[in-house]
């Protein structure tokens, strides 16, 4: 495995969906229930671009291993900036709120559904 690679497309990953998430919530000012389907639905290309770029380097890393991997480095970065921007420092509600912890999950699954569908 690639361990800075991964952790670059990790945060990578974690930019994309910043970005994302900065365009719905503050620029279209969606309400939090579009936010939240829109997310779950652009979730899907942007994970697979960041395993597809992974991928293209030829390492045969499980995918569901890569993806706990983008996804520590995601958190990590939230603990570091999202959290203490945009949610006063408010780590119990950030990191309980159902909705990202099933993004998360969506994340890792799609990562480890791309490497099975690419292995094939």
């Amino acid at each position: 495995m690639k361990t800075l690679r991964a952790m670059g497309v990790g945060a990578l990953l974690w930019i994309l969906i910043f970005i994302e998430i900065s365009i719905t919530m503050i620029g279209l000012k969606f309400s939090d229930v579009v936010i939240w389907i829109v997310h779950y639905i652009l979730l899907v290309p942007i994970v697979v671009f960041c395993a597809w770029l992974y991928y293209k380097s030829g390492d045969k890393v499980n995918g569901f291993l890569l993806g706990l991997i983008m996804l520590i480095v995601g958190i990590i970065l939230d603990v570091i900036i999202t959290v203490p921007l945009f949610n006063n420092m408010n780590y119990a509600s950030y990191f309980s709120n159902l909705y990202m912890l099933a993004g998360f999950l969506e994340s890792v699954v799609i990562v480890g559904i791309y490497d099975l569908v690419r292995k094939k």
